[in-house]
């Protein structure tokens, strides 16, 4: 209207309306007397709806502010409940004493600290509704059986069952410091750096380093490269895990040929200090109860014996006793941690993915006895079975071109039938990675045009705003049958059943939704509760085992590793299987121990082989040594089972929304948005201030409404190991989502929320749980 009047389009009055903003007294007297009376009555209205909006805005910040206030008084008497306090005190016991006494008190203090304290709060919330990962790593578990005369899932109940553990990095710190004393001393049994390699008295170093601690983000790479003196040689060839400080020290008195030229402790320090050896009592990997393995080491009449069953005896009371004792006996043990160690009883503060108490905890599940039906069973070994074989395509085509890649390069460099051996493998892998990482490119695109492929075939004929598409089943078994199902693989996925209660999974009318598919090393038997299912199922192993061995040709040993995680305690079982130590002590005898210093490449015509001196047949590994999927992250990668980890394996690049995908029953993926981090910025009406709660709050609502998003969800967000949980009606966990999403301006997703509230069958006590089931899942494969 003011162009059309030519009146304040030169200045700053038009400007001013684009911004919505108030006209001054001064331009509103103007426009009073240039403008026509229609056009000023078009003023008046703009300036009334200006004057709206600004009470709007104010009483919207005001009705926010309120909310906010209650939704923190719903979180602090949340709080107050026995069971959400224990996971505080799992969660974050350094700050448990000053969390519990906040919260008795009432909550008060100023408005700072009332914020900070229940935005902790609310992201505990937040993180239990997600998972209950935080230090109970996986929740109560059961076991389940297939009972194939039965319909649905059946199931009895009883009480909640507490197992509490030392944490390994904690049962470490006390190994350490009881084998440092002199009276123990002399029993430790001092071993090489496995990925330390000599070589005419030059020694080169290799090491894992991770910047998350997640299984897909390993890498390998060289330490250090150093020279040997003559003493430092000798010792160092000796210590072989088998001999004992004593035995060494007596070998170097008895030594012949040249004569030390420094004594036994001050070289022994300095191969320790170097990394390249360990001589310290260590707890193995895999082991659940690093307190049995120090009962082990000591004496039955050493001191330190009754130390050892004192913490037993207090982590037995811890899981056992009342709620109300667990914070002063955890309290116990850290005071006695920190005077037997000189170190602190907590770490890795502000990380989610790590052990930071020096205990952890795992329940066994109130439900008892549970048994899945034929039905039940059915979908998950035969219906699912198109999302296996579509989450394995690309892990098991990038191991193929891999293998190729690294066989052609094996071949130029070392020639055919020649035996290398890994240290000189690792020298030139090193010394030729560019070349290589620019193959692996080719790779990529392979596998970015395999995920197209996969795309089309699961979005054909679906339109940008749909909110599901089903796929015909048979479409899916010609997409599959098009590429090679080799080589043999496993994995792990995690299956949540949606169904309105037990009855309706009785009648067949549910869904089957996968998660995470990961393919690691088999998680039933490598996990914290590893050792709670074989003692309900005492089966376990040997199935796995036995699948295990199926997947191997006949000139094939299966390798375990001896790897352990240094940010999170990973229980394992012991296979009847040689082990590969990588990084930590095996539990098996020195007999059924490899080292890498015995393994060696060699490239045949036909193929390329990983070998060790004393074992017959080529190995075949359970995981890379690094753990990561390609041979940038770990040259060894192709001589392992594929890997993937995270959910079904469909990237779908260049589709910011993705429908449900449905294949009969069995939910291949969630609905899903791929979000700008620039939408998770505060949004407000014109010159108002785009900062503060109820600006992002606005910007949420605004998301929502342009999107179309359901109420309840989980975003993934860019550093961020978990999804994090989003209702977006509420403002205390909005205020969360964007404190998070202000750490980086990567997109992030959001996928709804399924199954749904409505949708948990698992009802215990007239109350409902959210449930998944882990399997493990064994592909031979076909060409």
């Amino acid at each position: 209207m003011l162009r059309e009047e030519r009146v304040g389009t030169k200045g700053d009055i038009a400007s001013g309306v684009g911004m919505l903003r108030l006209f001054p007294p001064r331009d509103l007297a103007r426009l009073e007397a240039d403008l026509s009376p229609a056009s000023l009555e078009i003023v008046r209205r703009y300036q009334d709806a200006v004057l709206t909006l600004d009470s709007v805005w104010a009483a919207f910040e005001k009705d926010h502010a309120a909310a906010l206030a209650r939704g923190r008084d719903t979180v602090i008497r949340l709080f107050r409940d026995p069971a959400l306090q224990q996971v505080l005190l799992l969660s974050n016991d350094a700050r448990f004493e000053e969390f519990v006494g906040w919260i008795d008190g009432g909550g008060g203090g100023s408005d700072g600290h009332v914020k900070r304290m229940t935005d902790l709060l609310t992201m505990y919330l937040q993180r239990v509704t997600t998972k209950n990962e935080t230090h109970s790593h996986f929740g109560p578990l059961a076991v389940a059986r297939v009972a194939p005369n039965t319909a649905g899932i059946s199931w009895s109940t009883g009480p909640l069952r507490r197992i509490a553990f030392l944490s390994h990095w904690a049962g470490e710190a006390i190994a350490e410091a009881f084998s440092g004393r002199p009276e123990h001393f002399e029993t430790v049994r001092p071993r090489r750096r496995p990925l330390a390699f000599s070589q005419d008295s030059h020694i080169q170093l290799y090491a894992f380093e991770t910047r998350t601690g997640m299984p897909d983000d390993w890498r390998f790479v060289e330490v250090t490269a150093e020279t040997f003196d003559n003493d430092q040689s000798w010792l160092w060839e000796l210590c072989d895990g088998e001999r004992t400080v004593a035995q060494l020290r007596a070998a170097w008195v008895r030594r012949g040929g040249t004569p030390p030229r420094r004594n036994f402790d001050e070289v022994l320090h300095e191969l320790v200090s170097k990394e390249w050896l360990i001589a310290r009592w260590e707890i193995p990997v895999g082991a659940a109860d690093p307190l049995q393995t120090l009962t082990g080491c000591l004496e039955e009449e050493a001191a330190d014996l009754a130390v050892v069953r004192w913490f037993a005896d207090t982590l037995r009371q811890f899981a056992d006793g009342p709620v109300e004792d667990r914070a002063a006996l955890l309290g116990r043990l850290k005071k006695n941690f920190e005077e037997i160690t000189g170190t602190a009883a907590n770490r890795s503060q502000g990380l989610h993915y790590s052990d930071r108490s020096v205990l952890y905890e795992e329940a066994y599940s109130p439900v008892r006895s549970m048994a899945l039906g034929q039905d039940v069973e059915n979908v998950i070994s035969r219906e699912l079975s198109v999302v296996y074989d579509l989450t394995l395509l690309a892990p098991r085509l990038r191991v193929r071109r891999e293998q190729e890649i690294l066989h052609g390069w094996m071949k130029e460099r070392f020639g055919l039938g020649n035996p290398v051996a890994l240290q000189h493998f690792y020298a030139g892998f090193f010394e030729d990675k560019p070349q290589l990482a620019r193959e692996c490119e080719e790779v990529d695109r392979d596998i970015a045009a395999l995920d197209h492929e996969i795309t089309n075939v699961l979005l054909a004929g679906t339109t940008g705003d749909q909110q599901e598409t089903v796929v015909d089943r048979d479409r899916l078994e010609e997409l599959l049958a098009r590429h090679p199902a080799t080589p043999p693989a496993l994995c792990n996925p995690d299956v949540m059943l949606a169904a309105r209660d037990a009855d309706a999974l009785a009648n067949g009318d549910f869904l089957a939704v996968v998660g995470d598919c990961h393919a690691v090393r088999e998680a039933l038997t490598h996990s914290s509760f590893a050792p709670m299912m074989q003692a309900e199922a005492p089966d376990l192993l040997d199935e796995v085992y036995a699948r295990y061995q199926s997947l191997l040709d006949e000139d094939e040993v299966l390798i375990d590793l001896s790897r352990a995680h240094p940010d999170k305690t990973a229980a394992q079982l012991a296979y009847p299987c040689p082990d590969l130590e990588v990084h930590g002590l095996s539990p098996k005898g020195r007999d059924a121990v490899l080292q890498p210093h015995q393994l060696y490449v060699v490239a045949t015509a036909e193929r390329l082989e990983l070998r060790a001196q004393g074992v017959e047949g080529r190995l075949k590994l359970l995981a890379p040594l690094a753990g990561g999927p390609s041979i940038r992250q770990d040259p060894l990668s192709p001589f392992a089972f594929p890997r993937h980890f995270g959910g079904v394996g469909i990237r779908s690049i260049g589709h910011d929304h993705l429908p449900r995908i449905r294949c009969g029953r069995v939910v291949l993926h969630r609905e899903r948005w791929r979000i700008s981090a620039n939408a998770l910025r505060g949004w407000s009406p014109g010159t108002r201030p785009a900062k503060g709660d109820a600006a992002e709050f606005a910007a949420a609502r605004k998301l929502c409404r342009g999107l179309g998003l359901p109420r309840h969800g989980f975003l993934k967000i860019p550093g961020e190991p978990k999804p994090v949980y989003v209702d977006w009606e509420s403002p205390l966990i909005v205020r969360q989502i964007f404190r998070l999403a202000r750490r980086s301006d990567s997109p992030l997703e959001f996928s709804e929320m399924l199954p749904s509230p409505e949708q948990l069958w698992l009802e215990i006590d007239g109350e409902r749980h959210t449930s998944e089931l882990r399997c493990a899942v064994f592909s031979r494969g076909s060409s």
